[in-house]
């Protein structure tokens, strides 16, 4: 593929098949119109200020941006933002300025960031992205890196479709796709710019929360990628504050819902959770008191029940000796919650259990070490939570650590003055030792971990 300049590679993407292009017109530096790129255009039309209204007309946003560049400084020129019909004198005043300054323009429609869809960049065998925000945001910190088969089907999960980006893995291609159709072709995905690169293969982990798993929420997230991975994840709606309803994972045979409240960062314990279905609006209204900032929530999961013949939590580390199988008969609500003792497994839940642990465990190099929230219906051993962890022990260490002290914490006074406690302790150098027959995988070793305070489990006394 040559080279060619931006306006020209625009033009390219749209003539050879290989995107979607959002709406522009270039004009060179001697106030020639190059290029018109306008949805159902057809009038050859030479005035430019009766083709800016008519962009502006066939804009979904009804406003355009202003780009220049020149064939020596391609990158890094003057932008003016969200122009609209009643600015159209500072367009062309900006535009005649450009070609003072022998430089070439861009005047494209302005298609909304905060529309509820995501932008980013697809490389080799990556894809990084970030919602309310342009392909910059990999420049940025917080952006979702996945590979690239995952992120298309993270993407497709959540949106109904994936990107329809037709280049090859040679190519850097910045891209943004949106819920509402865009752009000359009218779809989903809008192809902004392309570069070849030699060598585009990587080595890479994911790593949330991030600005995607936030806005989707942080439970939603890891769920998303535990049904990619083929393991057992219920039939999950998802009705959350930033996008339509979607759905993913699989039938469980019961037609019991779960109710399931979705923070944005995992809060151990925190939030509501229900096995009978309640109002989910008024549901959120309250969840929401509960957390420290303006919107704490990002979901309300509606979830195929699972008959809890078993469950329980575990950890899977990269070698096998160091994983952590716990789990009571029943639900496991209260064993989560630190109210019902661990409960010695059958063998043959066990080795149920190492199945899917040992399927994860092949992931490690791109997950690192993980927990899980599983139940077993009596057949099948299902997913429930899938989370990343940051710090995690052996034994009965639940965070390593050579603290100055511990403190001692009975799990009998709850998960709220735990939390009370961990914030009294920070920058203290003191650990705590939690006491009671309380689980490595329970809510209470979450928040240890998430605060990484130097923590272990000491029986009762």
């Amino acid at each position: 593929m040559s080279v060619f300049l931006k306006d020209d590679k625009l033009a390219h993407i749209n003539a050879m098949g290989l995107g979607n292009i959002a709406q522009y017109i270039s004009v060179e530096p001697n106030g020639q119109i190059k290029h018109i790129q306008i949805s159902n255009y057809v009038k050859k039309e030479d005035d430019l200020k009766e083709l800016i209204t008519i962009l502006l007309k066939s804009s979904r946003s009804g406003a355009v941006n202003i780009r220049s560049f020149s064939p020596s400084i391609m990158k890094g020129n003057k932008l003016v933002y969200n122009k609209k019909i009643c600015d159209i004198d500072d367009i062309l005043f900006q535009v005649n300025q450009n070609c003072l300054d022998g430089k070439y323009s861009i005047v494209n429609e302005n298609i909304d960031i905060n529309d509820g869809g995501v932008s980013g960049v697809v490389l080799g065998d990556i894809i990084e992205f970030a919602p309310k925000d342009t392909p910059k945001c990999v420049d940025k910190e917080g952006v979702c890196l996945l590979e690239k088969n995952l992120g298309y089907h993270v993407l497709k999960t959540v949106y109904g479709f994936q990107p329809e980006i037709n280049f090859g893995n040679e190519y850097r291609v910045e891209f943004s796709i949106h819920p509402n159709r865009e752009g000359v072709k009218q779809t989903h995905t809008i192809v902004w710019e392309y570069e070849l690169f030699e060598n585009t293969k990587h080595g890479f982990k994911i790593n949330w929360p991030n600005k995607f798993s936030k806005f989707i929420g942080d439970k939603t997230f890891g769920l998303i990628i535990a049904d990619y991975l083929g393991l057992n994840v219920p039939f999950t709606t998802v009705i959350a504050r930033e996008v339509a309803p979607f759905t993913f994972g699989k039938k469980t045979g019961l037609f019991e819902k779960w109710i399931r409240t979705c923070p944005i960062v995992k809060e151990a314990g925190k939030y509501y959770t229900g096995s009978q279905w309640i109002d989910p609006f008024i549901l959120m209204q309250s969840e929401e008191l509960k957390g420290d900032s303006p919107i704490n929530i990002a979901a309300v999961l509606s979830q195929d029940a699972v008959e809890a013949i078993y469950s329980g939590g575990a950890i899977i580390s990269k070698e096998k000796e160091n994983d952590v199988i716990e789990g009571v008969q029943g639900t496991g609500d209260q064993f989560m919650l630190g109210q019902a003792f661990k409960y010695d497994l059958p063998d043959d839940i066990k080795n149920e259990l190492n199945n899917v642990i040992n399927k994860l465990r092949n992931y490690h190099d791109l997950l690192g070490e993980v927990s899980i929230e599983w139940v077993y219906d009596g057949k099948d051993v299902w997913i429930v939570q899938l989370n990343q962890l940051k710090n995690s022990g052996y034994g009965n260490i639940i965070v390593h650590g050579k603290p100055q002290d511990y403190e001692q914490f009975n799990v009998e006074k709850g998960l709220e003055l735990l939390r009370d406690t961990i914030q009294s302790l920070q920058n203290k150098n003191i650990g705590i030792e939690l006491v009671g027959d309380v689980g490595i995988t329970s809510h209470f070793g979450d928040l240890l971990r998430q605060a990484n305070i130097p923590s272990k489990i000491v029986g009762i006394r």
